[in-house]
């Protein structure tokens, strides 16, 4: 029999309001301590079939009754763990559309056990490489059999889903992944005016007062029936506001929730680097033939490759193709890009596309670093130093603490000595006086044992390196 866990000796997070159970965390296994008053409902909702359902259907991250056993808890559940976490401001449009599709997916089969999603936001969904899987078991309940055809989460997934999708279809490209980096960034307000114009025709007051009425609605239409009594039992009007939710709680369902997302099916932002590599065929390439044999033959211990400005992901692709790689994260600070990279690797198990700008980052306050959560065998920087160096004053220091922060292993990065030559070499742009092949190699050297460094290309400078210890 295995040693009982002690609950105060095992990491958790730091803050939670999910009543069913608390997660903790023991080496590699994910776990939840099932609070007593729910492991009757808990044990039902596997008895009957539906966690298996989630699971077959690749809804919910595979989840079991663990062997694992914690004090104070008669019931344990494990979760397989998701090896490169990840956060909604790092998907794409098609990313956060598909996440959306994936949570309406998953409360349809709960309801058909007579469960509901509850807590319904992106942060509950995480991306397991190609597909997203809905990982809070707290956010499953028991339907409210007076509440009709309503969903208690519509409010939640009608702010964390259809209000970004909604400004990316109306090409406010920053707004959209704003939402999730500061919470009520954009507030539902804010959004009611700019989707119903007329609001605001008649002045400020008119307006304020047509989303309060609106806003109320919605509120007491997806409440449990439950939650209302709890509240409002001993007021006088209680039996009117019992009959006004009744009369408008079926406005608010699952089926209206996938309308509303089915209407915002297509981004509208623009970006400068979506096409720059609609013309690039690495079989072809003798560069990218060059980089991907040093793969094979100097870092043949390496498994995983992390692709920073990635674009439309096509060399990593080639990559895992012809390579012992067998799993590459895929980066770009290009929205459009990326979702390129996503929609060619849509629910494969080898690559995890991200928006990420990596001499940049965003992270919200209450979210591990992406070093902390994401780290490859390999690291690949090409064609992009120079632009970074020379056009937007980032240091070259700075950008090798960034590579040397997210491998474990090796470097791969170029160089490019004509600096932001464009194929004219009778036309070469100017470049700083310091800008050479050997500052570059003794900044490089500071950082990285050398394994090492010779001309792929012109203006194409390729260094591959060792973290140093």
């Amino acid at each position: 029999m295995k040693e009982e866990l002690k609950a105060q000796d095992l990491a958790t997070i730091e803050f939670s309001i999910d009543k069913v159970c608390t997660l903790y965390f023991y080496g590699d296994q994910v776990l939840r301590g099932i609070h007593s008053e729910y492991v009757a409902q808990v044990t039902e909702m596997f008895d009957s079939g539906m966690i298996q359902e989630l699971v077959d259907k690749q809804l919910f991250v595979k989840t079991w009754i663990s062997e694992t056993k914690i004090e104070g808890y008669e019931l344990v559940i494990e979760h397989e763990r998701i090896e490169y976490w990840n956060y909604p401001y790092e998907w794409s449009f098609t990313m956060l559309h598909r996440a959306a599709n994936l949570v309406l997916d998953t409360n349809e089969v709960a309801n058909s056990y007579g469960y509901e999603l509850f807590d319904v936001h992106a942060f509950n969904v995480v991306y397991d490489m190609g597909r997203p899987k809905y990982v809070d078991f707290g956010s499953l309940f028991k339907r409210d059999p007076k509440n009709g055809k309503s969903w208690s989460g519509y409010l939640n997934f009608y702010n964390s889903f259809y209000m970004p999708l909604y400004l990316y279809n109306k090409g406010f490209s920053d707004l959209s992944n704003s939402i999730f980096l500061y919470n009520g960034f954009f507030s539902d307000q804010d959004l009611f005016q700019l989707r119903h114009k007329y609001a605001s025709f008649f002045g400020r007051k008119l307006s304020n007062l047509l989303f309060k009425v609106h806003n109320n609605t919605r509120r007491l239409s997806v409440a449990r029936h439950s939650r209302v009594i709890d509240k409002y039992g001993g007021h006088k009007h209680i039996e009117k506001l019992l009959r006004f939710k009744k009369l408008y709680q079926n406005n608010f369902t699952t089926n209206k929730a996938r309308k509303l997302i089915n209407r915002v099916n297509k981004s509208r932002i623009d970006s400068y680097w979506k096409d720059y590599h609609n013309d690039k065929n690495p079989s072809s390439d003798a560069r990218f033939l060059r980089i991907t044999e040093v793969i094979k033959t100097e870092l043949k211990d390496a498994s995983s490759l992390i692709e920073l400005a990635s674009n439309q992901g096509k060399f990593a692709n080639f990559v895992l193709e012809s390579t012992q790689i067998n799993k590459i994260i895929a980066t770009d600070y290009d929205k459009n890009a990326l979702d390129r990279i996503f929609l060619n690797n849509e629910n494969r198990d080898d690559v995890l596309p991200l928006v990420y700008d990596f001499v940049r980052p965003n992270n919200r306050s209450n979210t591990l670093k992406i070093d902390q959560r994401i780290n490859g065998d390999i690291v690949m920087a090409l064609a992009v130093t120079h632009h970074l160096i020379l056009t937007q004053d980032v240091s070259l220091d700075h950008i090798f603490n960034v590579l040397a922060s997210l491998t474990k292993k090796y470097i791969i990065v170029e160089f490019m000595p004509l600096g932001l030559y464009f194929g004219d070499m009778d036309n070469i742009p100017a470049f700083p006086e310091y800008y050479t092949l050997e500052w570059f190699r003794e900044a490089f050297s500071k950082r990285f044992s050398h394994i090492l460094d010779e001309e792929v290309a012109i203006n194409r400078h390729l260094f591959v390196g060792k973290l140093k210890e």
